[in-house]
């Protein structure tokens, strides 16, 4: 069987979203009523817990893109999607190529919603890891979006224009492998994933 990822995609997409998104400074770890707030449940369960993770929002190219990555939660979590400008809305965040069923209209690769263990080496099995999908045969419908509310506030130390962005995400995750008829099945359990975010945003 053919699987939809490979390891070596998975790593290179989770590291180019924490790595163009820059350090997280000092005052965000700080516990204030201005440090990057995310909470993720999975399946009903908390699964943040982690007091200093690594969050990261942006908005550049159009695209709203937000990470939350913990060695001690054994979480990474990244989301990015299409949106010209970045303001308050419901918007669709799932894969489209492969097993999705997209519009025409809709770009090839525009947006994701990925959830999985914490990056490490050897990484962890592909399977473990889970991809937001429009893919009706499958049973399976985007992660959905909603921003509740976009400010003005400037991140003390952030060289970049930032903005306070609040709102929350949900969406049924899974891993999909295609067989050798070419059909695509789901591998395992799907996963459900919550969230909620109140986040200083750097404006690329």
């Amino acid at each position: 069987m053919k699987k939809l990822f490979n390891q070596s995609l998975l790593l290179l997409l989770t590291l180019s979203l924490f790595s163009c998104t820059g350090p997280t400074p000092k005052a965000d770890q700080s516990g204030s009523d201005t440090a990057q707030k995310m909470a993720l449940e999975i399946d009903g369960n908390n699964k943040t817990t982690d007091p200093a993770p690594l969050i990261s929002p942006a908005f550049s190219s159009a695209h709203f893109m937000l990470g939350y990555l913990s060695e001690k939660d054994d979480i990474q979590f990244t989301l990015s999607t299409y949106m010209q400008d970045l303001k308050p809305g419901t918007y669709q965040v799932y894969e489209c190529t492969s097993a999705a069923e997209c519009d025409d209209k809709v770009p090839d690769n525009n947006q994701i919603a990925l959830f999985g263990p914490y990056p490490k080496d050897p990484m962890p099995p592909i399977n473990l890891s889970r991809t937001a999908y429009h893919a009706p045969k499958l049973g399976l419908t985007p992660l959905m979006l909603v921003i509740t509310s976009v400010a003005d506030e400037q991140q003390a130390g952030n060289p970049f224009k930032t903005k306070r962005v609040k709102g929350q995400f949900s969406g049924t995750l899974a891993c999909v492998e295609r067989q050798q008829d070419n059909n695509w099945l789901i591998v395992g359990k799907t996963t459900q994933v919550n969230g909620t975010f109140d986040v200083l945003c750097s404006m690329r």
